[in-house]
């Protein structure tokens, strides 16, 4: 039997108390503009409830998720629907000798919030300070050349189509040389992220809060004016203390995790939270939550059972779980990503069948076979899931067991290979379609899902490949790849979620758009109005 989601925070130990210390942010406006006798200005301030901490100080992969959507900017943008990368802070590109370097040619009169312009020197020193500190940066470039004020050649350790697509990684955002110092060492100590998007920092303090005001010179870019005069970010880790802090009042929206993957509203309060008068932002993502395998050992390193395993989930059924807000996955990536109608159209569906399962079962003498599917406990949505997976995987004649672990548990059997099954997930948001591409099916990266001959040998023909047609049918071919192989499961896609309360307004295009009408996988807040 599986749990409910009630019975789960009892059995997880979920936290329902409220988050301390930092309660004097949650004002609202009204109450900030009465604290002082004779005070003559609102402040209007938005406060958001969110799962991480921002790292304004830096840390491993520098500033958090967060600021390096709605501080900083990239010089592209990606078009998931086009396959195409749009120019942002770059307004052209010239690439040489296979994507060995591109010269990017930046827009005129793009500021920084200390109102500095955009220019050469602070892509060379954002280059050069992740050639020095960032491990994506140490693996990708080699140099960076300023050819003039607004033209700047970057030099890369491989020729690959691979590189351009970086450009749109978060990591890979620009920031200023003012937020180290000394300013522009790349050595130098790091202060706080100084970038040309909506929000500029005003305070932080970690573990605890961020505090962002709007950027004058960004709204002034776009012809818009703020809605708010502060945006006050509460670090609120526990997801049902989170949906408590909104509905009490204490915090007036609660986000996603922009990365996505993790610390989000847990989708089956969604439709509560709907029928309670707040506003759901919902966006399906190329995020894919899949059943990974042991494939290198027994009794996995077998196509059959793993096809057997396929055969035996009904993604309807594990949608159903969170309540239909997220969708099934039939296919390795929803229908806009690249290649993904093509690879439909030549047969390339993951379909139930569970008589089949169960003759495959028996036929390969798997009937009664021990099989371990371990979970993170910090996931509830993925117990759930997890059970259900252990309910069809008995009903085909495996034996499963699920191993509900603490999260350091989890990482130690993951990383030793004490496991038969787990749940993980590919894709993530629309900028990191092939970054994650990379990082789950590539052969020499740490974090792969699967990998084989062919589908390894597929991913490094697709990152290297320019010529888009070209590259949507080696696209096609690895999706038949890993289906034909069964390299994974694929359960269901995942959303992007923000969810407000009537006090504040927000629209789903400024949300998920930037005003140009770029749509991107991220919560942006630059239109969020007290």
């Amino acid at each position: 039997m599986r749990l409910s989601r009630r019975d789960f925070m009892r059995y997880a130990g979920a936290t329902t108390a409220t988050v301390l210390g930092i309660n004097l942010l949650g004002c609202s406006a009204k109450e900030k503009a009465g604290e002082a006798e004779g005070a003559k200005e609102v402040v209007r301030e938005v406060v958001m409830g969110y799962g991480k901490d921002h790292k304004l100080k830096g840390g491993k992969w520098r500033v958090g998720f967060f600021p390096k959507v709605n501080t900083l900017e990239k010089l592209v943008e990606y078009d998931l629907k086009e396959d195409a990368y749009k120019p942002f802070l770059a307004e052209k590109w010239e690439v040489e000798g296979e994507g060995k370097s591109i010269t990017f040619v930046l827009r005129k009169g793009v500021k920084f919030s200390d109102g500095s312009e955009l220019k050469a020197d602070a892509v060379r020193f954002t280059v050069l300070w992740l050639a020095a500190n960032h491990p994506l940066g140490k693996e990708t470039f080699e140099s960076a050349e300023v050819i003039d004020d607004y033209t700047v050649t970057i030099r890369y350790k491989n020729a690959e189509f691979f590189n351009l697509a970086k450009m749109a990684e978060f990591h890979m955002s620009i920031m200023s040389p003012k937020s180290v110092s000394p300013e522009g060492d790349v050595k130098g100590e790091w202060i706080l992220p100084i970038g040309t998007g909506p929000l500029k920092v005003a305070d932080y303090k970690e573990g605890e809060y961020a505090i962002y005001e709007p950027n004058p010179y960004w709204y002034e870019r776009f012809n818009l004016k703020p809605g708010f005069d502060r945006l006050v970010v509460k670090f609120i880790k526990d997801e049902d203390t989170r949906v408590m802090a909104l509905r009490s009042g204490e915090v007036d929206c609660i986000s996603d995790f922009s990365h996505g993957g993790s610390d989000y509203t847990p989708r089956n309060q969604l439709a509560p939270l709907r029928q309670d008068g707040f506003e759901v932002f919902k966006r399906e993502e190329p995020l894919t939550w899949v059943v990974a395998f042991n494939y290198t050992e027994e009794p996995f390193s077998d196509v059959n059972l793993r096809k057997a395993v396929d055969l035996a989930i009904d993604r309807d059924e594990v949608a159903k779980i969170f309540n239909g807000e997220v969708y099934p996955a039939n296919t390795l990536f929803i229908d806009k990503a690249p290649g993904i109608p093509e690879a439909k159209a030549q047969g390339v569906v993951y379909q139930p069948d569970l008589q089949e399962a169960k003759r495959i079962v028996e036929e390969y003498g798997y009937a009664g076979t021990e099989v371990r599917l371990i979970v993170d406990k910090s996931q509830g949505d993925q117990i759930l899931v997890s059970q259900l997976i252990q309910e069809k995987l008995n009903s085909i004649g495996l034996k499963a067991n699920l191993e509900v672990l603490e999260s350091g548990a989890y990482k130690e059997k993951l990383n030793s290979g004490d496991y038969e099954l787990r749940l993980y997930y590919i894709g993530g948001t629309d900028r990191r379609f092939y970054m994650r591409l990379y990082w789950r099916f590539h052969p020499e990266t740490q974090w792969k899902v699967y990998e084989s001959e062919r589908t390894g040998e597929l991913c490094k023909k697709i990152l290297s490949e320019f010529d888009g047609a070209k590259r949507k049918e080696l696209l096609v071919e690895f999706y038949k790849a890993v289906y034909e192989e069964r390299g994974v499961v694929p359960l269901y896609f995942d959303i992007m979620t923000v969810v407000s309360s009537p006090k504040i307004k927000m629209s789903w295009d400024e949300v998920f758009k930037w005003p140009n009408g770029c749509e991107v996988g991220e919560p942006l807040f630059y239109g969020v109005k007290a």
